[in-house]
């Protein structure tokens, strides 16, 4: 039989669907293996288990699916012990059955460590030596002094604190700051979109000190952002206490709120400029 007589008999075309109905029941085969092997449609949406405690998570229905992984535990002033801090996979995520989520939580007690030697510095530097230590600032004190913007004393819970002396990390430490006058003010540090660390650390080494905290959303440690703070004069008078507003980066609402903030703050300072220059036009015409 011819080549082109073949291609044109029943026989040919019965083989060639012979062939493609093999074919497909060969991918069929192949997709319904793989899909038993990878577990194909068995995913589950990781929860929300930031400011859960440890102990809560073990004995929760809703992450039988998962292993809890505890990857690091930080000590958090005013966080109960063993409360998640982060999570990694993050909330809303889907992924298979049996897969890890880690997690970091407060610590059950902070480290024992040594006094460090803030009298006599700088506060820049005062500060820096308790934060590098793994301490806090508690309130910054001022009072006149000789020399200007020196730390005379360190005191814990009221009472004065020496070199070398037992203290936990995570402690808060005063400061008692010698200036020649305590009416000086201080420009505002950027402290906006910084992380509470951060901004903490800014307000601190400016001479201030932190007063209410809001939190919305999640609070996390790496995520969470200033949004909005007050008093937000450019200059302000050492001492004072800073007001704060936190959200997650990660909510829709974040980049809005900073923007309505910078917009509310541009007008102020708007406002601001206008007076102080008609109080100096006001003092020129006298």
């Amino acid at each position: 039989m011819a080549l082109k007589e073949f291609l044109k008999s029943k026989v040919f075309f019965k083989h060639l669907l012979l062939i493609a109905a093999s074919f497909l029941v060969l991918m069929f085969i192949v997709s319904w293996i793989l899909k038993i092997y990878t577990r194909h449609g068995q995913e589950y949406e990781v929860p929300n288990i930031t400011g859960l405690n440890i102990k809560d998570i073990e004995s929760s229905e809703e992450l039988k699916h998962f292993e809890i992984m505890i990857l690091d535990s930080v000590f958090k002033e005013g966080v109960l012990s063993g409360t998640v801090l982060t999570q990694d996979p993050s909330e809303g995520s889907l992924v298979k059955s049996g897969r890890k989520i880690y997690i970091t939580i407060a610590s059950y007690s902070g480290e024992m460590i040594r006094m460090p030697l803030c009298k006599d510095k700088g506060i820049k530097s005062a500060v820096q030596t308790l934060v590098d230590a793994g301490l806090r600032v508690g309130t910054i004190m001022y009072r006149t002094g000789e020399i200007d913007n020196i730390v005379a004393e360190q005191r814990y819970k009221g009472k004065p604190i020496n070199v070398g002396s037992d203290i936990i990390t995570g402690e808060a430490v005063d400061l008692v700051v010698e200036v020649r006058s305590t009416t000086e003010e201080v420009t505002m540090p950027d402290i906006l979109s910084k992380t509470e660390a951060e901004a903490e650390v800014l307000l601190w080494k400016a001479g201030l000190n932190i007063g209410r905290k809001v939190y919305q959303g999640a609070n996390e440690p790496k995520h969470t952002r200033v949004i909005s703070y007050s008093p937000t004069s450019r200059k302000i008078m050492i001492g004072s206490a800073v007001n704060l507003t936190f959200m997650n980066d990660s909510e829709r609402a974040y980049k809005r709120q900073i923007e309505d903030f910078q917009q509310e703050r541009l007008i102020e300072q708007q406002i601001e400029d206008s007076d102080t220059a008609a109080v100096q036009t006001d003092v020129e015409s006298e």
